[in-house]
């Protein structure tokens, strides 16, 4: 298996969350170009549950031979780390590092149905309703939820989480106006995303996709950033030729015009690397995602 062969059989890529979101969408875009370049299907296989531990936990268990690859996040080496104290296994220890993917801000969106028009208006509503603006979620511990729980301890506000299963569900909920408000990364590919209002992206700093929208700093709450990524990793045991090879099939798919224009068209920053850099990127992830969790107490409730 460690011939110049490899991968010598179908590779099994997880993706630890449900279908029809962003997560599952780049993968299709990275396996697809993976499948061509290696000429060995690279296969999506997704296995959603408990924000991401479930498919984590599928891979430290799988065999460290480089067929079986996880595309983790801000999530699966990021909060749930803090957020899931008794896990039978450590995202950091159990799981090589191999290279990163992508990056990129939420977006702070409203249904079209609702009387404000900005973060201030937002929050302005939220004072005069308490306890009336809902906020949809991915999930219990997911990006989304983490930030509608950091936006209502820097805005001062009331507002309620509504866990989705998923992403797509959860944008769904926003369209069709089931919901008030929503942080999410996938209104580009959404059909019926130009029916929300875009307030707000969570990075710091405006983002250079949305330069016409303020970061949620700029438009007046303070200390707030909550940016997202997704990368490839490998069981820990993996040897670190297979982990090389695998860092340069994927640094080479993620050059190809037609993968960086699919990523981008998601708001996102196409990043790949080296293996180290990844390694070191993660250790300044894990003690931002702590800082941020700890800091501000924020729950699964």
């Amino acid at each position: 298996m460690t011939g110049p062969d490899f991968p010598s059989r179908p590779v099994r890529y997880v993706v630890p969350f449900r279908p029809g979101g962003p997560p599952d969408a780049i993968a299709r875009l990275v396996t697809g170009a993976l499948t061509e370049h290696w000429g060995q299907p690279v296969t999506v296989d997704n296995r959603p549950g408990a924000n991401g531990n479930a498919g984590s936990e599928f891979v430290v268990n799988s065999p460290p031979d480089g067929c079986t690859l996880l595309q983790g996040s801000s999530a699966t080496h990021g909060s749930n780390s803090v957020l899931f104290p008794l896990l039978p296994f450590d995202a950091h220890r159990d799981l090589a590092p191999v290279v990163p993917l992508i990056e990129g801000p939420l977006y702070l969106a409203a249904s079209e149905q609702q009387p404000f028009h900005d973060v201030a208006g937002l929050v302005a509503h939220a004072r005069e309703h308490p306890g009336d603006i809902r906020f949809a979620t991915a999930g219990p511990g997911s990006p989304q939820h983490l930030a509608g729980e950091l936006l209502k301890i820097r805005a001062g506000i009331d507002i309620t989480p509504v866990h989705y299963a998923g992403a797509a569900h959860a944008l769904r909920a926003l369209v069709q106006g089931d919901i008030e408000i929503y942080f999410g990364s996938d209104f580009s590919v959404h059909p019926e995303a130009a029916r929300v209002q875009l307030l707000a992206v969570s990075t710091r700093w405006r983002w250079p996709a949305a330069p016409h929208l303020p970061s949620l700093v700029e438009a007046g709450i303070p200390d707030f950033e909550i940016h997202g990524w997704f990368g490839v990793f490998a069981p820990a045991a993996t040897p670190v030729e297979i982990v090389g090879r695998i860092n340069a099939a994927v640094n080479a798919v993620l050059e190809r015009p037609a993968v960086k224009q699919g990523i981008q068209a998601f708001g996102y920053r196409v990043l790949g690397g080296p293996v180290q850099e990844f390694a070191e990127r993660l250790q300044r992830e894990a003690a931002y995602w702590a800082d941020l969790v700890k800091r501000n107490g924020l729950s699964l409730v």
